[in-house]
């Protein structure tokens, strides 16, 4: 019986998978001949890309708060899932060039600044920002589509996910307090996960109270996942398996600032709170998975 579980599980993620990775080739698929090499690393800044947490996630909480019945608005929640997509893979090549990060590689292939010089990673980057905001514009119901925007305008600017960066950035050779170093990743992480939850309890029309939990349950997943980077990292000393999106900020980290062991369970007790959140709704062994899968990288 758990082998079945098991196996229904990890076929619907493969298939969701999949119906995200179409939908953004679609949307990476440019008709007209101009400006063929901005495409063409356009294209490469998102396929093949990572493990499609921010959608997948998105897409996973509109099923379990629509009951995994075939609803109305999936291909709304789709297109939502690819336009955060896109917003991420633009804040990747952002963040790898020589001015901000500094990143050679990416998922074991040159950084596209490397590969297309930084005029033109700069310039795809802003397109796939730009072609978010299109893709998002499209919802079928336009109050939710001018929210949705909204919300994704609210995840990106100042006080989210780049405003995040400019923290990152002015902290790299400071001695870091632990508060940073969460606003950090509250930002620059946690935003876009955040605004995925914002936008499934949109399109599902979630009472407030759900929609509160789901951006906790979010976030903590986003913050959850950072510090097992650090442990992971402190812990194997470089060992081979780290995801490659996650670019140490500074000198300090979890583990530094926390120590090894309490840095683990504070982990460890934030997984159990997000597993507890999503307790009183049926339906909800898809989003419990993902907290057993980020629980399994813990040493």
């Amino acid at each position: 019986m758990k082998r079945e579980y098991a196996l229904l599980l990890q076929k619907y993620f493969e298939t969701r998978f999949e119906l995200i990775d179409q939908e953004l080739k679609n949307a990476l698929t440019f008709e007209d001949k101009y400006a063929t090499e901005l495409k063409k690393a356009i294209y490469e800044a998102v396929i093949p890309g990572g493990k499609r947490w921010r959608p997948l996630l998105l897409l996973s909480m509109f099923e379990m708060l629509t009951g995994f019945k075939k609803h109305r608005a999936f291909p709304d929640a789709l297109k939502s899932s690819v336009a955060i997509e896109l917003l991420h893979n633009g804040a990747i090549v952002h963040d790898d060039l020589p001015s901000v990060m500094n990143r050679t590689k990416r998922r074991g292939q040159p950084a596209l600044h490397i590969k297309y010089g930084n005029a033109i990673a700069i310039l795809a980057a802003d397109a796939l920002y730009s072609l978010a905001y299109e893709i998002i514009s499209e919802l079928k119901n336009p109050e939710q589509s001018l929210e949705a925007i909204h919300i994704l305008s609210n995840a990106t600017k100042s006080y989210g996910m780049i405003g995040g960066q400019v923290v990152a950035l002015s902290s790299r050779h400071k001695v870091m307090k632990i508060n940073t170093l969460n606003y950090i990743d509250m930002k620059k992480v946690g935003s876009l996960l955040q605004a995925a939850a914002d936008i499934a309890c949109l399109l599902s029309s979630a009472d407030e109270e759900t929609h509160q939990v789901m951006r906790a349950y979010a976030l903590n997943l986003g913050i959850a996942y950072q510090m097992i980077e650090d442990i992971e990292a402190d812990y194997s000393r470089g060992s081979e398996g780290l995801d490659e999106e996650y670019v140490p900020v500074s000198k300090a980290s979890y583990t530094a600032l926390l120590g090894f062991d309490k840095a683990r369970k504070t982990v460890e007790n934030m997984l159990a709170d997000s597993a507890k959140m999503l307790k009183p709704y049926p339906n909800n062994s898809v989003l419990l998975e993902f907290v057993t899968m980020i629980k399994e990288r813990l040493p």
